[in-house]
């Protein structure tokens, strides 16, 4: 089977094959090209039995890959998973539980599934999130802020005069403007993270997927592992049942 992530930038993806997940692949579907790519892409892959997706991006983008699945392979079967009140030993805390973002749902299912609990699923991508699941399964909430980019691209749009960059800077009290904001976008996420984990109270096993991970884990020094592909294990989960 092929699984598929659609999330708010990227498309990620990878293959399974006798029950192992194979390796993720990616491509930002905001790209001009983003169809090419994704064709020639899946050009290479052996024709699926079935495909399962989780997307939290537009309708239109969610369209244009199943077309290119449905072009490539006629007779595959496409299904989109989403998010449940209950399912693998994990409860749902919201009240209208389809609100809760399948990306959200599908990680902390992973995270639970495959790691000790309690677990604190934070998601470092275009939005930056974070879950916690106890040890009986109840998820527990979360939250939800600006990711890294998210936050620069604010202000380089709400403001004349600063400016996006992609560079990053020694932590601290800055003496340029660049490492200014750097410094108090990297400062936002770390209370954020701080305040999140102090809600709960008790010794987590910290959780951490997407983009940005493995450059929050290094500069915060958080002791957390770094699973690029919880969402897409939480898919094969999913598609086992």
């Amino acid at each position: 089977m092929i699984l598929i992530d659609i999330g708010n930038t990227r498309l990620k993806w990878a293959e399974q094959q006798t029950g192992q997940l194979g390796e993720m692949h990616a491509v930002v579907h905001s790209e001009t090209n983003f169809q090419v790519q994704l064709t020639a892409a899946w050009q290479q892959l052996t024709k699926p039995e079935s495909i399962y997706l989780a997307c939290v991006s537009s309708a239109r983008i969610k369209l244009q890959v199943i077309q290119i699945a449905e072009q490539l392979w006629p007779d595959v079967k496409v299904q989109e998973i989403h998010t449940e009140k209950y399912a693998l030993g994990v409860s749902n805390a919201y009240p209208k539980y389809e609100k809760l973002g399948v990306d959200r749902w599908l990680s902390i299912l992973a995270a639970y599934h495959f790691y000790s609990a309690p677990v604190c699923v934070i998601a470092c991508g275009t939005a930056l999130t974070l879950d916690i699941v106890n040890q009986q399964g109840q998820h527990m909430g979360g939250m939800i802020m600006p990711g890294l980019s998210l936050m620069k691209q604010a202000l380089s749009k709400g403001t004349a005069n600063l400016n996006f960059c992609s560079e990053q800077y020694p932590q601290g009290l800055a003496n340029d403007t660049e490492a200014a904001i750097y410094n108090g976008n990297i400062n936002a996420i770390k209370g954020f993270i701080m305040q999140g984990l102090a809600e709960y109270q008790k010794p987590v096993q910290l959780i951490m997927t997407g983009g940005d991970a493995q450059l929050l884990i290094q500069t915060l020094k958080l002791e957390a592992i770094n699973d690029a592909q919880l969402v897409l294990k939480g898919l094969a989960l999913v598609a086992s049942e």
